[in-house]
């Protein structure tokens, strides 16, 4: 039987539909960030309660990922990714809806199931490593995570548009930017039903299945799958990294607005983060392939330790110093998140990877909502020093295991075989 290797052209094709895809949802979903705390707001006539629409979609994004995951393994990527999409355009409408009804209740529900989206921009990036062989799935999910900081550079540069749209619908100005979500998951589902053909998850079981045929293959228990050393490794890259990343810098915008530095120098930091967790993603990705996951597992996990250290080190005054440490912080994250993402998928079988992908990502999600609350306890409660402290103590353990099982699998190859002759 021929294998279904799609050709370089169409393989081309399919990542770009995912690129464009992912572009569109994230150019959509930086609308909760930008004014879901102003809808909020707007609704309640309060600021008690502006964070939590954010926490919701968060939630509700991480909540989705084994699911979404699951049908995606029976049905395939493509219909998965475009319900994703298409679950968070109905969230968006109910934002919009709640705004005329003054309805925080409602409010909550748009924004729970407006962050489906992102789980779908996250799935995605295992959508390309379907389609692409071993030394390749590394650059190719770099990419598809890159196309996150396309989409949010794109979308606030539409709101004053949007609220001119609005204006003449007679949409209200504080609701109008939730029209670049509708129309963002919409093209992003609309894109990946259309043309993300053939489905990139049929690619993968066509090309890696056992020679004996499908019937060889066999599903395994999730227990048994997750306790394999290489998954098990993916499972607290993707969690560790994202609790710490998430714990240390979430409240870092607020602890410079209490030392007193300027609007200005708060949002140079927040940008130049977000810079750091996605703009880096082609080249992680590249150093993944060619370097191995082990090796830049590592290298990101000492970069994250670094940028704890930096910033729970510096006076408060040098501002400049935190910055670089979130930048790092984020060049950290982003290397250990694409590496073990590719580490994940390396060590599934087609069948058992959208499952325990999605677990992996919603145990990451879940981390990252831990990470998020306790940073801003510990902030509060002990300071930004010790928030990077505890930041790195939970780094070194991982660093120290994995450092040593790479030296007893050197030590292992490099051992005379008694048996041999």
């Amino acid at each position: 039987m021929a294998r279904m290797t799609p050709p370089p052209s169409r393989r081309r094709a399919l990542m770009a539909t995912l690129f464009a895809a992912q572009v569109s949802a994230s150019t959509g979903f930086t609308m909760s960030l930008a004014v879901g705390s102003i809808m909020a707001a707007a609704i309640t006539g309060s600021n008690t309660w502006s964070g939590l629409p954010v926490a919701l979609g968060a939630l509700g994004g991480a909540l989705a990922s084994w699911p979404l995951a699951r049908l995606m393994g029976r049905v395939g990527r493509r219909p998965g990714l475009a319900l994703g999409y298409a679950i968070a355009v109905v969230g968006a409408g109910l934002g919009m809806l709640a705004v005329v009804h003054q309805s925080f209740a409602l409010f909550l529900v748009g924004m729970a199931l407006f962050g489906t989206a992102n789980t779908s921009n996250l799935l995605a990036r295992y959508a390309a490593a379907d389609i692409s062989v071993g030394p390749q799935r590394g650059r190719a999910m770099g990419l598809i995570v890159w196309g996150s900081t396309v989409g949010s550079i794109i979308g606030p540069n539409l709101m004053d548009p949007a609220v001119r749209v609005g204006a003449t619908v007679g949409v209200a100005a504080v609701a109008s930017p939730f029209l670049i979500s509708l129309a963002g998951y919409g093209l992003a589902a609309v894109l990946v039903q259309v043309w993300l053909r053939p489905d990139p998850l049929a690619i993968a079981r066509e090309r890696e299945q056992p020679a004996a045929g499908p019937s060889a293959r066999r599903r395994r228990p999730i227990g048994e799958i997750v306790r394999e050393p290489r998954v098990a490794l993916a499972f607290v890259t993707l969690m560790v990294s994202q609790l710490v990343m998430i714990g240390t810098t979430s409240t870092s915008t607020l602890y410079l607005h209490d030392q007193g530095h300027p609007v200005g120098t708060i949002g140079l930091a927040a940008s130049l983060h977000l810079a750091g967790m996605y703009v880096s993603s082609p080249l992680s990705g590249w150093l993944s392939d060619r370097f191995g996951r082990l090796p830049m597992i590592g290298t990101g996990g000492v970069i994250l330790l670094l940028a704890c250290a930096l910033a729970g080190l510096v006076p408060a005054s040098a501002s400049g110093l935190v910055i670089a440490a979130l930048f790092l912080n984020g060049i950290g994250w982003n290397l250990a998140f694409v590496s073990g993402s590719a580490l994940l998928t390396d060590a599934l079988s087609p069948d058992d990877r959208t499952s325990i992908q999605g677990l992996a990502d919603l145990f990451m999600g879940l981390m990252g909502a831990v990470g998020s609350a306790a940073g801003g306890v510990i902030l509060g409660v002990w300071g930004f020093g010790m928030l990077n402290a505890v930041g790195a103590a939970m780094l070194v353990l991982p660093l120290a295991a994995g450092s040593m099982r790479r030296a007893a699998a050197a030590a292992r190859a490099a051992a005379p075989n008694p048996w041999a002759p």
